[in-house]
C-alpha cells in the first residue's frame, strides 16, 4: 500500500465522498437485488483508502 503523503493534505470534502460512497454502494446494491456479502472488504478497503489516518 502506498504511504500517505504529508505533503499533499486531504481536501476538507474527503471524509463526506467517502461516506457518500459507503452509503451509496450497498444501497445500489440491494436496489439491484445483489448479495451485501460481498462487499464488506471492498467498502472497508475503500474507506481506509480515501480517509486521512
Amino acid at each position: 500500500m502506498p504511504s500517505r503523503r504529508p505533503d499533499r493534505p486531504v481536501p476538507p470534502m474527503a471524509g463526506t465522498a467517502a461516506i457518500g460512497a459507503v452509503v451509496h454502494l450497498p444501497a445500489t446494491a440491494i436496489e439491484e437485488g445483489r448479495d451485501l456479502s460481498l462487499m464488506s472488504g471492498i467498502l472497508t478497503d475503500t474507506a481506509y483508502r480515501l480517509l486521512p489516518a
